[in-house]
């Protein structure tokens, strides 16, 4: 049965994404949606996810543009974070601070070092000069939310027309 509901998407992220529904919740809140919102409101948030998905949270999205939005957001589900993120690197095979240093994000910058990494991920104390990766793993943390739900809708033919409707 097709997903029409955000409180219907929240459940299938939160079974499907390897991220707590407390952080699945929270990126929903930090998009503009409640889990009670309309139909016409599911299916503005599913673009959104889609269009993050296929572009990237890099590009713009409500809740995750700014650091007084990302560092609060990365500070209170970090370890739900870093545990996804171990979890990838694990099934990729490399270490996750090598995976975070060859995030498509820092294709044009300099790769952070592999201190700042281990500082930003597991030192609790929020460093003022490592807000970009703080930025970068809200960033992670939508995308990947957003990959779980563009899968999804890759999966069931023509519910991507449907959402269109």
């Amino acid at each position: 049965m097709a997903i029409r509901t955000i409180k219907g998407l929240y459940r299938y992220l939160a079974s499907n994404s390897c991220f707590s529904g407390s952080t699945v919740h929270t990126v929903i809140l930090h998009l503009g949606f409640h889990l009670w919102d309309s139909e016409n409101e599911f299916k503005a948030l599913s673009k959104l996810l889609l269009q993050c998905a296929r572009k990237g949270a890099d590009k713009g999205f409500t809740g995750f543009n700014d650091f007084t939005d990302t560092i609060p957001f990365f500070t209170k589900h970090r370890k739900d974070i870093v545990i996804h993120m171990e979890h990838t690197a694990k099934a990729i095979g490399i270490d996750i601070i090598s995976m975070v240093q060859y995030f498509g994000v820092f294709e044009k910058s300099k790769k952070p070092s592999i201190s700042d990494v281990g500082k930003a991920l597991w030192d609790s104390t929020i460093h003022e000069e490592l807000n970009e990766l703080y930025n970068v793993f809200a960033w992670y943390t939508l995308e990947e939310i957003a990959r779980i739900w563009d899968w999804y809708v890759e999966e069931n033919q023509g519910y991507s027309a449907e959402l269109s409707a």
